[in-house]
């Protein structure tokens, strides 16, 4: 059972966990967010240099970890598809399944397609594809350094706006010539807000970073799963099979090609 009240400039969403127990689960206003944003103008420069380190490592994440869900969604799906198809003898569909996998998956699998043509052992079958499989990880490791680097300039990011709030009370100390709080606020309250922002803005690159590792790990282990799958199942084809396949495939792919 839900609750929701509302008044001028407020929005309270409240949750009933229990008869007699209420949990605001969350409050969003008007005054919040103005606050936020003369808090961050308090940081001073420093927190528009801390707030691109954030949105960049915000945009990285996104990326990669979408990349990485699609492979993992299509090597699940391919590794039952071939499997299916070889126990069906339907060579046509290993073929095609091998030729046209998404996520970069292609060139791995038509290499053990290509090494079952000329007769190789299983273990060849499978160093072949591993090698391609070997590149392909590293492509989609791209950018958790650079999530890693920027996790690790935040906080002296946030140490930089703190030299310079420092700075900035010194300097007004030395044009007042006094040392009252109302002086030094204002430096003080830009060291503060710059520090703490660098540190929030690192805590939570390194926590994306940490499940965007996790997660290409992941990745890898799938990635074996399909290729040692994948060679034992090509060891077993005939190769005469497999090269009559491949060249009804490649004969079909060039009559759609010409069609269109």
């Amino acid at each position: 059972m839900s609750l929701y009240t509302s008044a001028v400039g407020t929005f309270h969403r409240v949750v009933v966990l229990h008869p007699g127990i209420v949990f605001a689960q969350a409050q969003w206003t008007d005054m919040n967010l103005e606050q936020m944003r003369h808090l961050f103008e308090l940081g001073g420069p420093t927190m528009y240099a801390i707030a691109g380190l954030g949105f960049t490592g915000i945009a990285i994440f996104v990326e990669r970890v979408l990349a990485v869900r699609t492979l993992l969604t299509h090597v699940r799906v391919l590794d039952r598809r071939i499997r299916d198809a070889v126990v069906a003898g339907n060579l046509p569909a290993v073929v095609s399944l091998c030729s046209k996998a998404p996520a970069g998956l292609s060139p791995v699998l038509m290499r053990g397609v290509e090494a079952a043509i000329r007769q190789a052992p299983r273990d060849d079958i499978l160093a072949e594809m591993s090698r391609d499989g070997r590149r392909l990880l590293l492509r989609l490791k791209r950018g958790l350094g650079m999530l890693a680097t920027l996790g690790s300039m935040a906080p002296f990011t946030g140490l930089f706006g703190t030299v310079l709030g420092i700075m900035q009370a010194l300097k007004n100390i030395g044009q007042s010539g006094s040392g009252g709080l109302d002086v030094v606020a204002g430096g003080v309250s830009e060291a503060l807000v710059s520090t703490a922002g660098g540190l929030a803005v690192a805590l939570v690159i390194v926590l994306l970073h940490q499940f965007l590792k996790a997660q290409l790990q992941n990745a890898v282990l799938e990635v074996q799963v399909l290729v040692e799958d994948a060679a034992d199942d090509l060891a077993r084809l005939p190769p005469q099979a497999l090269v009559s396949a491949l060249g009804a495939h490649g004969r079909a792919a060039g009559d759609d090609h010409g069609a269109s």
